[in-house]
């Protein structure tokens, strides 16, 4: 006999740009929906208790306090206090905010017939006193403080996943919670699963390497998440972030807080803040902004313009684009599924004029032409003495 699971209120959640049910949206190596059924059974909290809505999402240690906390006898509903890492986790997003608590649609011995409405209600909101273990991330000096935010480090957080930015968000968190559990063999505070073939030369610190993955000479992995059967070639960065499974890197590739789904082919001397979905080809050329320089970054969330609270965010690209040089994206913005962008074939050189040897040069109409016929006169700063 099957064990009874939880409760969960479909509310036919999608994920834009991806359009996936949220349930079967891919991280790491599973689904959201599995992710969250494997926390439950570690949390050891009998599943017919337990209540979520389609997009709620309380990791085990998160879920094993609350219901140390809930008395029994009436529903909860899961609070978290309103730490500044839990409140940039909530934007964008129908978390409730009740004075100094955060409130989740996650519910402990709910009825069975209630809808999240009544729930939202009736259920006791029952606070789970977490202090959060964090990272101090430095951020640009670029305009108003702050120049720093916290970077989750404890693995234990709840969310609500409604939006491109919260798939980023929680897979970033989400590998600290995995990391006791990861199978493989352990160094160093890492796990490498079998199979997994990793250069005597890389570092590794904090990482999950799935099985079968190869990691190549010099590569530098840290807090972060390498899926099975990925390759990364030689000298490829991974800080805080998550290469889903069969993704391949090219050589001196450089992510920092980025997550791709997986199956792509990825390439970038330094991408941040981002979100690329399956099978996503990305040049080095490609350029996502993620740096605001007056107001926090705005995303778009049912039609409208929707407050990050973030002054660092870059975008989102859909399951099988194909991202050619020049490619730049503003940021908070996301690119459909199968977007392709390409170079215009006038941007090319076609032509290179002859000139002496030294000669300053410069792009004209699809052609290399010394500088003096297009700006007669002008002396590049780079040539002066």
């Amino acid at each position: 006999m099957t064990a009874p699971g939880p409760r969960i209120l479909d509310l036919g959640t999608r994920i834009e740009p991806f359009g996936d049910p949220v349930g079967a949206l891919p991280l790491f190596d599973a689904t959201f929906a599995e992710l969250r059924a494997q926390e439950i059974l570690r949390s050891r909290v009998p599943a017919e208790r337990l209540t979520f809505a389609d997009h709620a999402l309380a990791t085990h240690a998160v879920l094993a306090a609350f219901a140390k906390a809930t008395p029994g006898g009436r529903p909860a509903a899961l609070a978290l206090p309103a730490h500044p890492v839990f409140e940039a986790l909530a934007a964008v997003s129908d978390v409730r905010r009740d004075g100094d608590r955060l409130i989740y649609d996650v519910f402990l011995d709910a009825p069975a017939d209630a809808d999240l409405d009544r729930l939202r209600a009736e259920a006791v909101p029952t606070l789970v006193a977490l202090e959060p273990r964090t990272l101090a991330r430095a951020l640009p000096r670029l305009g108003p403080p702050p120049y720093t935010e916290p970077v989750l480090m404890s693995g234990a957080f709840a969310l609500h996943v409604q939006h491109w930015v919260h798939v980023l968000w929680a897979a970033k968190a989400w590998v600290q919670a995995l990391l006791p559990f990861a199978e493989g063999k352990r160094r160093r505070g890492s796990v490498i699963g079998p199979g997994a073939d990793v250069h005597p030369s890389a570092y590794l610190e904090g990482a999950i390497i799935g099985a079968g993955a190869e990691i190549g000479a010099s590569c530098v992995l840290r807090h972060c998440y390498v899926g099975p059967r990925s390759r990364l070639s030689d000298f490829t960065k991974l800080a805080h972030g998550v290469l889903g499974p069969d993704t391949h890197t090219l050589a001196d590739a450089t992510f920092e807080h980025v997550v791709a789904l997986g199956g792509g082919t990825l390439t970038n001397l330094l991408l941040q803040d981002s979100l690329l979905g399956r099978q996503v080809f990305l040049t080095t050329g490609v350029v996502f902004w993620r740096d605001a320089l007056g107001e926090p970054i705005t995303v778009q969330h049912r039609g409208v313009e929707v407050d990050t609270g973030r002054k660092v965010l870059g975008g989102c690209a859909g399951h099988g684009s194909i991202l050619g040089a020049r490619t730049i994206v503003a940021p908070g913005r996301a690119l459909p599924n199968r977007t392709t962008v390409v170079m215009r074939k006038a941007e090319g050189v076609f032509k290179v004029a002859d000139a002496p040897p030294g000669t300053p040069m410069c792009w004209n109409e699809g052609a290399l032409v010394p500088v003096t016929e297009v700006e007669p006169g002008y002396a590049p700063e780079e040539l002066a003495t």
